[in-house]
């Protein structure tokens, strides 16, 4: 769910010819899973309300427990099956959402990745394109 900048942000890097690069590992330190934010149908959810008639609809969502609002007023949630290791105590039944984390698209919500995570975000241009570049300048932009 880009916000207004994280379209000129994407705009910007198409017009620079760069992608997001993402490198890195999970450190396991629980931070992703203790300060998040969900979102419905494109947009992050701000009501509790709301969020209880989700939780009825899908089962999945129980794990998750309101532990506030950012400065935005998006409700942020913590995740129940963390362990004290900072490890999912469920983690074969994890949502997608903790699946796909991190996703690029953090960086176009104005949301960032948490403290301590051991995954960064660059903006780059991606090896496989230098590459074919390169090669394009070395045969003069022929190909055999």
């Amino acid at each position: 769910m880009p916000s207004l900048n994280g379209y000129m942000r994407k705009l910007r890097l198409r017009l620079a010819g760069k992608e997001l690069i993402l490198t890195g590992q999970c450190r396991q330190c629980g931070n992703c899973c203790r300060h998040l934010h969900l979102s419905h149908k494109g947009h992050w959810l701000r009501s509790r309300l709301l969020f209880g008639h989700l939780k009825r609809r899908d089962k999945q969502l129980e794990r998750f427990v309101v532990t506030g609002r950012d400065r935005d007023g998006l409700l942020v949630f913590a995740c129940r099956c963390l362990g004290s290791d900072g490890r999912c105590r469920d983690y074969a039944n994890r949502p997608q959402l903790c699946r796909d984390f991190p996703n690029k698209e953090i960086f176009f919500s104005n949301a960032e990745l948490p403290d301590g995570c051991g995954y960064h975000l660059s903006e780059g241009i991606p090896f496989q394109r230098l590459l074919e570049r390169e090669k394009e300048q070395r045969t003069g932009g022929k190909t055999s």
